[in-house]
């Protein structure tokens, strides 16, 4: 189950948005149509935790399948409810992402945490009181694996898209909700297509106490902590180019900004995730 995470969140750290839609509008698929492409270079995405790693970014796979009536799109699931050449609803499906910051990712493998009580700092002597503000990441019991489901809407036109999406935790992990709003905008440039994206995340408070919380029961030498609600802007910059039919460069940089709902964790070590990629892409369909 570890792996099939780590696998939909490269798919999400790498995805782009793809919508069936007019065959002049830019990153539109054809319905009924499979695309698989993968990436190979150098990159990775930050962690913000303490002693959370950063997970390297060597491959990329990058897949959709659209029908008249559903898609799956990376690690997104979907059905179409509504679909024009301008505007699109949806309802999907998809694995949160949260939980990746808690999991390392070793030659392949991950490697679970110890629960709570199980380990302590050196310096933190049993039997003493000792105040601290920060804690490891390995030192927090294990987060859980949530799924997502809500509703999606498109914009779209020929050099632009736009996205919403609304999001229920469906498996009772964190009982909460978290919701984002997009937009792209492409522009041709040195031969190739340049993209511009900006995004606000939302995340409840119910998100946000369930993966970087503190309770009573994980370390003693910790007061509680309890999340508040989270607004989370992002900005992307990409640049891709075709060399062959099968073969073009791309690159991109993503900057995702934490809130004061964040950093006020003792989790939470830095104010920013940040995740870059340089390579070639190979485009099987």
């Amino acid at each position: 189950m570890k792996s099939v995470v780590w696998f939909f969140l490269i798919c999400l750290l790498s995805s782009k948005a793809v919508l069936a839609c007019s065959e002049n509008a830019e990153g539109c698929v054809a319905s009924e149509q499979f695309q698989l492409s993968v990436a190979l270079g150098a990159g990775q995405r930050s962690n913000p935790l303490y002693d959370g790693d950063s997970f390297p970014m060597l491959i990329l796979p990058d897949f959709s399948y659209y029908t008249d009536t559903w898609f799956i799109d990376n690690g997104t699931l979907g059905y179409s409810l509504v679909q024009h050449d301008q505007f699109a609803a949806s309802v999907v499906m998809r694995l949160n992402s949260e939980k990746g910051y808690f999991q390392r990712w070793f030659a392949g493998n991950v490697i679970t945490m110890n629960s709570a009580g199980a380990l302590l700092p050196p310096e933190v002597e049993i039997g003493t009181e000792k105040t601290m503000s920060t804690v490891s990441v390995e030192q927090v019991k294990k987060r859980p694996t949530a799924v997502d489901a809500g509703l999606q809407f498109n914009w779209f036109g020929e050099q632009w898209q736009s996205r919403l999406n609304l999001w229920q935790d469906i498996n009772s992990k964190y009982q909460g909700q978290n919701a984002s709003l997009s937009w792209s905008r492409f522009w041709p440039l040195a031969g190739g297509q340049f993209d511009l994206s900006t995004t606000l995340y939302w995340k409840s408070a119910k998100l946000i106490d369930t993966y970087y919380g503190v309770d009573d029961d994980e370390l003693y030498y910790l007061g509680r902590y309890d999340g508040r609600a989270s607004w989370q802007p992002e900005l992307r910059l990409g640049w891709q180019k075709a060399l062959t039919s099968r073969w073009s460069v791309l690159t991109f940089y993503r900057y995702l900004h934490l809130d004061d709902a964040m950093t006020d964790s003792p989790l939470v070590q830095d104010d920013s995730v940040q995740t870059w990629f340089v390579g070639m892409v190979y485009r099987f369909y």
